[in-house]
């Protein structure tokens, strides 16, 4: 069977993409080449020029690929849970969630890609990773409702993104066990934080 056969245009190039993170994450990207991805995807090692002219390129789509499909992830959830009390903890869990379903892609995103989040608060939103802007703005913006003393969102924030990511890389650790249900918990977990915004409308209440 040809690969013309095999492969839809767009399928092939998608293909390629996640066959390219499964090997990153296991591998690393010193001995990753587009002739590997090939093989994997068994299709002739000429393939992939039709999409990526070289590893760089197909590296940068892997890497735009799951901040695409992570933004969504997010987006998708505070358009659900918006106005609910509980969307920061929905974030959470989406976040951990994500990751447990992709594995692969935390460990690409976090050890292998060029990813860049800024923490000091002080760039253009535009030029920070959009997930992590998401998030920062969902909680800047319950922080402001519920009146939270502003010299402490910046901490408040890093806080809280830290503890998600750290929940998410636990559960996507091989040689971490836990006997619950990481999805299940994520809420009780992050209700350890005794912080009016994630308390619901605490400042309409007083």
């Amino acid at each position: 069977m040809t690969e013309r056969q095999t492969y839809h245009h767009k399928d092939l190039k998608n293909q390629l993409i996640e066959k390219g993170i499964e090997l990153v994450s296991v591998e690393g990207t010193k001995s990753f080449s587009l002739r590997k991805v090939a093989s994997a995807c068994g299709v002739s090692h000429a393939a992939p020029y039709s999409h990526f002219s070289n590893k760089d390129e197909l590296l940068n789509a892997m890497q735009s690929h799951i901040t695409c499909e992570f933004s969504k992830t997010l987006e998708h959830t505070i358009a659900t849970h918006g106005d609910t009390p509980d969307v920061l903890a929905h974030l959470g869990k989406a976040y951990v969630v994500f990751f447990i379903e992709n594995p692969h892609y935390f460990s690409f995103l976090y050890t292998q890609s060029n990813m860049q989040i800024d923490l000091s608060f002080k760039g253009e939103a535009g030029q920070n990773y959009a997930p992590f802007e998401t998030f920062k703005g969902l909680a800047l913006a319950l922080m402001e409702k519920n009146a939270y003393p502003k010299e402490k969102h910046k901490d408040a924030v890093i806080a809280l993104w830290s503890f998600i990511h750290g929940i998410a890389s636990l559960a996507t650790m091989k040689n971490v066990r836990y006997d619950g249900d990481w999805e299940e918990k994520i809420t009780d977990f992050m209700s350890v934080f005794n912080c009016p915004f994630l308390q619901g409308n605490q400042a309409d209440n007083q």
